[in-house]
């Protein structure tokens, strides 16, 4: 290498895994040239998927804003730092002191959760515009987990995670960890683990309604009708119930309300819920038995559990029985993380020692759907900027993220967007959301500043942690994120960014003093802040978030401790193992310090299933679902060439079955249709989908051409999104369904391209 080529050890930034990378950058012409897997990273272990490559296009790309630019009717114009955040203040600080509180929605985009600046200084904004009106996507695909985890264990980050690396039998419902490399499950290379899982002579299960990447190298796969698992589910319950098989094991002491459970799920036997799951019941009674009798034995679902009508109820499901087979808590069944950080730091909202839950203490203004976990669904936010009256929203904040692309009933918010007096986004693109903005400030690029998996250290299946230096320094007079985030937040409040950023220092510390781990609890608060030193930004965020963890100093106490200096001195990250167990006595929030196995806020949304029994009856109801891709995350990695090119990803999976019914073959387009709108889809006939259902992915669409995404606008595909009603509900946490959507499929006769074109 000459001296101006350097290599750096990095993590991933485009998912939860955080992959260890070694980065080669041209310091000379500030340049990523390559990104390989990092194979003395000890958590991944050489593992990339193929996103990692992206990065060396993503940091040059040159529709990736550099600075700020203002509307000026159609076209854009570049203008300073100081004047673009006096201008955002001055206009969010208007529209409070003419409207009030909650007249401006905040929305924190996905890859908020790979940046860390992103993550912990947006609050710092959200709690200076005033506003209850905070929109995620976790409302889209995560609130049914933390919903239910709520009200089981007492706290929504309570989440249990397989122990994989020990565990003797896994079934992986709802979800595609080949691809996703573990969502709220951090494992990178998840093939290799799955593959060592069978080589010890244990089972992997996959019950899905696509036979995905997962599912091709497990033990056996079980197609099951989109929706219906938690009826499958409750049949398991019932067969461990009516066979004797329950086994609370070492949280014995520690549950309640069992009996209610096993009478809910009396209702569902096998032989009643065969039909409308599609899943035998003596297959269903088979894998409950070899669940419940494994040594070491989890289930694992998510994005396909979460994104249904009835998702909280399953996800309740699949930690009531990781529980009553005696693998909740335990070495290869399911632990509390012990992650790196206290989650509680970022995100301090478990249950109350009163017995106040963290779900709908307020309500959207039109819809009247719950708040969960300090957000409104997703399916509440074009109606209150649409509906007239008091609390009408009428500013909004985007940060990171395609509003337009990743959330249902596109047409409706793109007219509500049309209607915002003010919007400002936090942002790196003019893309299909950012194209309604008044203002976009760009952040500094993944390159230009320090790195830190705040997410993956508290979701990781490991008590790994890992920091790493900015590549280059921000380009001429770019301020860093938390500059731009606190530099907003200060000017709306009248204060100095100086003094914003003390007092959430000195928040953050209190946080992590209360909530870390038990040597922090009488540490002054002056003796913190004068141990983690004077130089403003992340990185200090970052030390009060390690020192605070369960592996930390305790902020002087426990001094053989992590610190962010220690972390600095392992640049590929440390690694302390697998979770531990017996951590149930210390983690759970709930008022009586008991895991509750029938929640009665759950037990009211059986009425619901039962009556939805008949609809699922009817065969003749054509389903459809999503599917992740390997090269994509959502809407947002589109404008990379090295990820978009090839063959159009962008399909309706059919099954053969269904195609000849249809008259359908590959090659041939689709009109897809529901009572929301149309759209029409190339077709790939595989037997990989089960019959009565289609695949097709979600965040495409990039057919707006006042966008500034030049590769993103010539890649093919459809917005499926812009058929899905945001108003079919998960009732418990008011997420939209997005899958298991009733559609009609009928063929298009024209020709379709499968490939890019030139």
């Amino acid at each position: 290498m000459t001296e101006d080529v350097r290599l750096h050890h990095r993590s991933c930034p485009f998912c939860e895994a955080a992959c260890g990378i070694r980065v080669q950058a041209d310091h000379g012409n500030r340049t990523i040239l390559d990104v390989r897997g990092d194979p003395e990273d000890p958590f991944s272990q050489g593992f990339i998927c193929p996103k990692s490559y992206g990065l060396t296009q993503l940091h040059s790309d040159p529709d990736r804003l550099r600075r700020p630019v203002r509307r000026r009717g159609k076209d854009w114009e570049e203008i300073g730092w100081d004047e673009a955040m006096d201008e955002a203040a001055d206009r969010l600080g208007a529209l409070l002191k003419t409207h009030g509180p909650n007249s401006i929605a905040y929305y924190l985009g996905n890859p908020s959760g790979h940046k860390a600046p992103f993550l912990l200084y947006g609050p710092l904004l959200i709690r200076a515009l005033q506003t209850n009106q905070f929109y995620t996507p976790g409302t889209l695909d995560q609130i049914p987990k933390y919903v239910s985890a709520s009200y089981m264990f007492g706290g929504p980050t309570l989440q249990p995670l397989a122990d994989l690396d020990r565990t003797n039998y896994l079934i992986v419902i709802g979800n595609n960890p080949v691809v996703s490399q573990g969502s709220m499950m951090v494992a990178p290379g998840m093939k290799r683990r799955l593959e060592d899982i069978r080589k010890r002579g244990g089972r992997v299960v996959v019950i899905d309604p696509r036979r995905t990447e997962t599912a091709q190298i497990a033990d056996e796969y079980v197609a099951v009708r989109p929706g219906t698992d938690a009826y499958l589910l409750f049949a398991m319950v019932d067969v461990l119930a009516r066979e004797g098989l329950i086994d609370l094991g070492s949280v014995a002491a520690h549950v309640k309300n069992l009996d209610a459970l096993v009478e809910a799920a009396g209702r569902y036997p096998a032989e009643r819920v065969e039909q409308i799951t599609s899943v035998p019941a003596d297959t269903i009674r088979r894998i409950a038995r070899e669940f419940a009798t494994a040594d070491g034995a989890a289930i694992y679902g998510r994005t396909g559990t979460c994104t249904q009508r009835f998702g909280t109820l399953t996800s309740w499901l699949i930690d009531a029985l990781n529980t009553i087979s005696g693998n909740m808590d335990r070495e290869g069944g399911n632990l509390f993380s012990g992650g790196g950080i206290p989650m509680g730091t970022l995100w301090e909202d478990n249950c109350t020692p009163e017995g106040v839950f963290p779900i709908g203490r307020w309500r959207s203004r039109v819809k009247k759907l719950p708040e969960a976990i300090g957000m409104l669904p997703c399916a509440a936010l074009a109606d209150e900027m649409l509906v007239p009256g008091d609390g009408q929203v009428r500013g909004l904040v985007t940060q990171a993220g395609n509003v337009i692309l990743s959330n249902p009933n596109a047409a409706k918010l793109q007219r509500a967007f049309d209607g915002l007096d003010f919007m400002l986004s936090l942002d790196i693109y003019v893309n299909e959301t950012t194209r309604h903005a008044d203002i976009i400030i760009p952040g500094p690029s993944y390159a230009e500043h320090s790195d830190f998996a705040a997410v993956t250290a508290y979701e990781t299946i490991h008590k790994f942690i890992k920091w790493a230096p900015p590549i280059f320094p921000p380009e001429g007079d770019t301020p860093h994120d938390w500059q731009i985030f606190a530099g907003i937040a200060a000017r709306l409040r009248g204060i100095s960014t100086a003094e914003i950023e003390e007092e959430y220092v000195r928040e953050m510390l209190a946080t992590a003093i209360a909530n870390g781990r038990p040597e922090c609890r009488d540490v002054p608060i002056d003796d913190a802040r004068a141990i983690i030193g004077e130089e403003p930004g992340q990185d200090r965020l970052f030390d009060i978030l390690i020192r605070g963890g369960p592996m930390g100093d305790a902020f002087g106490r426990v001094p053989d401790g992590l610190t962010l200096d220690k972390v600095r001195s392992y640049p590929h990250g440390v690694d302390f193992g697998p979770l531990d167990a017996g951590m149930i006595p210390a983690v759970l929030k709930t008022p009586d310090a008991r895991i509750d196995l029938a929640p009665p806020q759950l037990l009211d949304d059986l009425p619901r299933l039962e009556a939805f029994m008949a609809e699922m009856e009817r065969p003749d109801t054509m389903l459809m679902i999503g599917r992740r891709d390997i090269r994509s995350k959502n809407a947002w990695m589109h404008n990379v060439e090295l990820l978009v090119k090839g063959k159009n990803r962008c399909t309706l999976l059919v099954h053969p079955q269904d195609a000849e019914r249809l008259g359908l073959e590959t090659g041939d387009q689709a009109r897809v249709t529901t009572h929301i709108g149309e759209v029409i889809a190339p077709v790939v006939v595989s037997d990989e989908i089960m019959p009565g259902v289609v695949s097709l992915p979600h965040g495409w669409g990039h057919t707006m051409r006042d966008t500034r995404q030049r590769v993103a606008n010539r890649t093919i595909g459809v917005n499926a999104n812009a058929i899905i009603d945001e108003s079919d509900l998960d009732v418990p946490s008011a997420t939209t369904v997005l899958n298991g959507v009733p559609v009609v499929v009928e063929a298009v006769r024209q020709p379709v391209l499968l490939t890019e074109p030139a």
